[in-house]
């Protein structure tokens, strides 16, 4: 099983000479394994990095390596986990076939949303006349999906190569409709994967992801603030909906993890901001977990 990281950033794309190490695009990570010598992938979240993303699965198409009958899992619908759709290129193709999966927020499924953002006149083209053909699944708190390669169902198949169970966190502030995380396993080697971003955590740890991600192999998590910046009184970010590197910490040791990759960094941490955050919590780390930042177009082997 193979994580790949297309964007690591939160709020806003940040390209520029500052950003160059870790990367500027908004939040995209792939999941994928090899079944007979083809990729199957899954896509969690649509930033900007699913445009490199995008380019990469038609590479690989053309070169008879991966199909295009992909699968998206969207943690919610702010711009920074969707603006980068319209211009991922398999959408451009009749062959390709998305499923797209995500919860309902103001009775709205994705396909509704991003309709809506690719409306004139702010977009050239509008979602109905994108050649992949789409379809939208609805995903509930305590929801379960079981992957083969060419279906998925709610109940195990004998060719079924991932779990992914959801958790949705119902936020009063940021997200205001919550969020949906994941926990991914491949059901072949047992190992998992837990996906915890745009979350506001607790200090202590956060009790319901805690159980969530119990025992996983790697832990992606939201690392968008330093404790500086969350107890701050000059700029109060306090309820924005988004956890400290502590609280991530936190959660993973409760929670038994054996890596925590930090990600979803907030877009005025520079290379060298989040180099140095990256020493000191080496230096400091006491725990039994391995503390890792997210790069962008970092692979991660497992």
């Amino acid at each position: 099983m193979k994580i790949e990281f297309y964007g690591v950033r939160g709020s806003y794309p940040v390209p520029g000479k500052d950003t160059i190490i870790f990367g500027g695009n908004t939040t995209c990570v792939s999941i994928s394994t090899e079944v007979n010598g083809k990729i199957k992938r899954l896509i969690f979240d649509c930033g900007t990095g699913v445009i490199s993303l995008g380019k990469d699965i038609l590479k690989n198409h053309f070169a008879q390596k991966e199909d295009l009958n992909i699968l998206m899992f969207f943690t919610h619908l702010h711009p920074d986990h969707t603006q980068g759709f319209p211009f991922f290129a398999p959408n451009y193709f009749g062959n390709c076939n998305l499923s797209l999966f995500g919860f309902k927020t103001l009775k709205k499924h994705i396909g509704m949303v991003l309709e809506q953002e690719m409306l004139p006149p702010t977009f050239p083209i509008e979602y109905k006349d994108l050649k992949s053909k789409r379809n939208h699944y609805e995903l509930k708190d305590a929801d379960k999906l079981y992957i083969s390669y060419n279906k998925y169902n709610t109940e195990k198949m004998i060719d079924s190569i991932f779990m992914i169970d959801c958790m949705q966190g119902f936020a009063p502030s940021h997200p205001q409709q919550g969020a949906l995380y994941y926990k991914v396993t491949e059901l072949k080697t047992g190992k998992s994967i837990s996906c915890i971003w745009d979350i506001e955590s607790h200090i202590g740890g956060d009790r319901r992801v805690i159980n969530f991600i119990k025992n996983s192999d790697i832990l992606i998590h939201d690392t968008q603030y330093t404790t500086d910046e969350y107890n701050s009184d000059k700029i109060i970010i306090q309820g924005f909906g988004h956890s400290t590197y502590e609280m991530a910490i936190e959660n993973a040791v409760q929670g038994n993890v054996k890596e925590l990759w930090c990600m979803h960094y907030n877009p005025n941490h520079t290379d060298e901001k989040l180099q140095k955050i990256g020493s000191d919590y080496n230096y400091i780390n006491d725990t039994n977990v391995i503390i890792k930042l997210a790069r962008e177009y970092m692979a991660v082997e497992m």
